[in-house]
């Protein structure tokens, strides 16, 4: 007797919870904290896409990719710009604000929840048990705060990970449509790629999926041949990252060599040390132990945005239920023989990327380990199903698996509340506060609006965003350009971060020889001053302007 085919909507119909579950979370406090630098980054360049008439913004990209001076091609040596391109829509339906940048992140979440329960559905879990281990993901104050972060942007290639498997899985089953599904599978690998240079961490493991899926939609005594399959799955992991090639080649020519392009390659990876002094293993392997532990307990992300160090409550507990069971649980099934070539991949993927990390020594931190969180959801969902099919008291087992995603959900529930009452208590803290919402409010508010210069790292890119391109902005003060702005009528403003602030602005003002600016502080919720702008108001008639003339 043949098995019944699930229809598309008992497939679907339990992830609605999951969905539902989701926004809620993603929703709760929407505009706090503010918007933090990287955690804006690429995004802030959609300004210059929906808004024709923006203001001149420099954007921090690789150089000669910047095509048309609107369209981002690399961000840098290790990452693409599909936040820009992939939030586009988003952006234009949502708008370009705290409110808009939220939820344009909580779709990229959404994606990651998608493809999960397609993978876990069509790994052979029922829909309910799919549901389970994505509402208890949902959940999770380690994936929602990722998105206020700048682990939003190592996190949201998880999707096409999961794409990936899932056209795997399908080329598993597909006979003759066997290469496509393959080939697709690869393109998805190679976008997750572009994405973040640390999707490449999972190429073995990946390599490995290719093998057994192909080997295990085979039949017959003769031993599979795996090369076609590992060749057209490459193929299209070189499609899909082909944007890498396509920038780095766009670089050469705006360096003008290629030994000029690999000398400027040279300083960045020397100011950057992404291969440190060689440390022992042990160290390496203790790092990345740590790493796992702040990105799965969410004190990564609560040190950023709070500046103190608070673990979620439960969190060896949590630890535990998302690393050493569904290893466990794995070997029971190997030893069962009833593992199944999902688990084993899903158990393969992390510890392939955990040893090409090695590689990093300690350079890699929370934000490079916080995708390794969606995929332990999915080995612990898919283990205890192994679990439950190698145990002959079915119901029991079933009881026991809901129990432990019960149990995970109600640890991470503990958890959002306390993030989120630490959140409206402080409104975030420095980089993190939202009184760099404020300062974007104010000059978007003016109608005057003047020259803003950034000199310090931390407000350009919100500002920018947050001002949908409306207002013109620069890096390092530039004394003759500034007066000659000034002279022309336009005021000037300087946005200072660093301690030194009065004697900076006085610096500045001396130079210029010019009135004192208005200096405005912002604060965060608990009085202390973040940062000053500083605003020189623009006259032609300055007697510094009648002398230059």
């Amino acid at each position: 007797m043949t098995k019944p085919v699930m229809s598309l909507a008992s497939r679907w119909a339990p992830f609605g919870v999951v969905a539902i579950i989701w926004l809620a979370v993603a929703s709760q406090q929407i505009t706090l904290p503010g918007v933090y630098m990287d955690a804006v980054n690429p995004d802030y360049l959609v300004v210059r896409l929906l808004n024709r008439h923006a203001e001149p913004i420099v954007p921090w990209l690789l150089s000669g990719n910047d095509l048309f001076g609107t369209a981002p091609v690399l961000i840098s040596f290790y990452h693409g710009s599909q936040q820009v391109w992939l939030g586009l829509p988003f952006f234009a339906l949502f708008g370009m604000t705290v409110t808009g940048l939220r939820l344009t992140h909580a779709m990229f979440a959404l994606a990651i929840l998608v493809s999960l329960h397609m993978v876990l559905v069509r790994g052979g879990l029922k829909p309910w048990q799919a549901a389970l281990a994505g509402a208890a993901l949902a959940l999770d104050p380690a994936f929602s705060y990722a998105f206020r972060t700048q682990s939003y942007i190592t996190l949201a290639p998880t999707a096409w990970l999961f794409v990936a498997l899932y056209a795997m899985q399908r080329a598993a089953a597909s006979g003759a449509q066997t290469r496509k599904w393959l080939f697709a599978s690869g393109i998805f690998h190679g976008l997750a790629i572009v994405g973040y240079f640390i999707y490449a961490f999972y190429l073995p493991a990946m390599a490995l999926a290719v093998c057994l899926w192909h080997r295990q939609g085979l039949s017959g005594p003769r031993r599979p041949d795996l090369r076609p399959a590992l060749l057209w799955w490459c193929a299209g992991v070189a499609l899909g990252g082909i944007f890498y090639p396509i920038g780095y080649g766009l670089f050469i020519v705006a360096a003008g060599s290629l030994a000029e392009a690999l000398r400027i390659f040279q300083q960045m990876q020397q100011s950057l040390h992404p291969f440190e002094a060689p440390i022992p293993l042990s160290d390496r392997i203790a790092h990345i132990g740590t790493m796992v532990r702040a990105a799965f307990s969410n004190w990564f992300h609560h040190k950023l945005i709070f500046d103190e160090y608070a673990p979620q409550f439960g969190s060896q507990a949590k630890i535990f239920l998302l690393t050493a069971l569904p290893f466990a649980l794995w070997l029971y099934a190997e030893w069962r023989r009833r593992a199944s070539t999902l688990l084993r991949v899903l158990i393969a993927l992390p510890i392939s990327y955990a040893a090409v990390a090695l590689i990093f020594g300690s350079r890699l931190q929370g934000h490079h380990f916080i995708p390794l969180l969606p995929l332990a959801y999915a080995a612990l969902a898919v283990a205890m199903k192994e679990t439950v099919a190698a145990n002959s008291l079915r119901r029991p087992a079933n009881a026991s698996a809901a129990l432990v995603f019960a149990g995970l959900a109600a640890l991470n529930v503990v958890g959002q509340v306390a993030e989120a009452q630490r959140l409206a208590e402080t409104r975030g803290v420095g980089y993190f506060s939202d009184a760099i919402n404020t300062l974007a409010a104010d000059l978007y508010a003016m109608d005057r609006k003047p020259l803003v210069y950034f000199p310090d790292w931390g407000l350009s890119m919100p500002v920018a965003f947050l001002n949908r391109g409306t207002l013109a902005m620069d890096g390092v003060p530039d004394i003759a350009a500034i007066r000659h702005t000034l002279c022309d009528g336009r005021d000037v403003a300087i946005a200072v971060i660093t301690d030194d602030r009065t004697a900076r602005i006085e610096a500045w003002r001396s130079e210029l020889g010019w009135n004192a600016p208005s200096v405005v502080p912002y604060a965060q919720a608990d009085g202390k001053v973040l940062f000053e702008l500083a605003t020189f108001n623009g006259r032609r008639d300055a007697p510094t302007c009648v002398d230059t003339r």
